[in-house]
């Protein structure tokens, strides 16, 4: 099941509109941030809330990727999303940065016009229809996205099984074949590399001392790639 049937179940079982509301808040802060960034009540209410519902399918596990000490002699591109309602297919920003040999050679940022009006997450991100209305789809904007991905040896992005979700589900939408390269998740990677925890952006990159401005898909694309990057020396100072 996706959010938005997730919501309908809910309703149908005669939950409140405002308990569904709050649930599908949490459910997509939980795909976005994880679980462990929430608090107790939080996740018990997520647990009671799907109890009663069909067990759902695990997502595939992110991918940590290659190793990090190759990361300085490498090719990779940091990536973020931003989407415009529940559903993976509604990107409305996105951000690539590219890093060759241990520095950032490339910088872009797009918005999107997705494939709704519908706008849940303005008062997060910032985005509004207005600012979208007249921006190029996903799929007009993809052979740009795909020349910055070509001979990238990995894409990495923060909680990288949701960017990777958007990315396919957006691909799909357009009818576009997704980028053949893992995903590397920078949670998993504060967390193996310093132990960090929490590990939202912002806890990151106070840590390291990253500038953010956060939700800015630009700003979190770069804090990622210099995730990655300060992982690649202190793996290699290892």
């Amino acid at each position: 099941m996706d959010e938005p049937s997730l919501g309908a179940a809910l309703r149908a079982v005669g939950w409140a509109e405002q308990d569904v509301r709050r649930y599908e808040q949490l459910s997509a802060y939980r795909s976005r941030w994880g679980a462990a960034n929430l608090d107790r009540d939080e996740r018990r209410f997520l647990r009671s809330a799907e109890a009663a519902l069909p067990r759902r399918q695990p997502s595939p596990a992110p991918v940590i990727g290659p190793a990090l000490g190759n990361v300085p002699q490498g090719c990779f591109v940091a990536l973020d999303f931003e989407t415009a309602d529940q559903g993976r297919d509604s990107a409305c920003s996105i951000a690539l940065v590219r890093v060759e040999k241990g520095r950032i050679v490339q910088r872009e940022h797009h918005l999107i016009r997705p494939p709704r009006r519908t706008f849940q997450f303005t008062s997060i991100h910032g985005i509004s229809w207005l600012q979208v209305s007249n921006a190029p789809t996903f799929g007009e904007l993809w052979p740009q996205l795909a020349a910055c991905l070509e001979g990238a040896h990995f894409i990495a992005a923060h909680n990288a099984s949701f960017d990777a979700g958007v990315m396919r589900a957006c691909c799909e939408q357009a009818g576009l074949r997704p980028p053949s390269q893992p995903f590397v998740c920078t949670v998993q990677v504060a967390r193996r590399v310093w132990n960090l925890r929490p590990t939202k952006l912002p806890d990151v990159c106070r840590h390291l001392g990253l500038p953010l401005q956060h939700h800015d898909a630009l700003s979190d694309a770069e804090a990622c790639a210099n995730i990655v990057l300060a992982a690649g020396q202190d793996a290699t100072a290892g």
